[in-house]
């Protein structure tokens, strides 16, 4: 029976990540800053990113997945997610971040811009759960 917890723990996992790279996996396409010069114009320290939120939800085509955005984006669990990657080095990347690489290089460039089928997809299944 360990080998099935440990299958369905793994099963699990996966779903959760492939599910936020699908919702989310679009961010670094709207995190803008980097390093700043300083009045000396001398580079200082790397500055925190500036997450675009505005744009990050209108790149999203399906209405109803944009509601979502528009509720999820307000939670704590996102402006954790949104803060942990505008205080990331460049060179610092987890699984998700290799993750969502790997989707937005498997899409074509106008949905790179925020077209993006499957979005569109869970967006239409997301319907159903607004009317309720």
């Amino acid at each position: 029976m360990p080998t099935d917890s440990s299958s369905l723990s793994t099963v699990v996992s996966e779903t959760f990540v492939r599910f936020f790279v699908e919702m989310v996996g679009h961010y670094p396409l709207f995190m803008g800053g980097g390093d700043r010069e300083d009045e000396s114009g001398a580079p200082s320290s790397p500055t925190l990113s500036c997450f675009q939120r505005e744009a990050f939800r209108k790149a999203v085509t399906s209405k109803s997945l944009k509601r979502f955005l528009e509720v999820f984006m307000e939670t704590q669990m996102f402006a954790g997610f949104v803060a942990e990657r505008e205080q990331r080095r460049q060179g610092l990347r987890g699984l998700f971040e290799v993750r969502s690489q790997d989707y937005l290089d498997s899409l074509p460039g106008s949905e790179q811009r925020g077209v993006n089928k499957f979005l569109k997809g869970l967006g239409n299944k997301m319907k159903f759960l607004s009317k309720k």
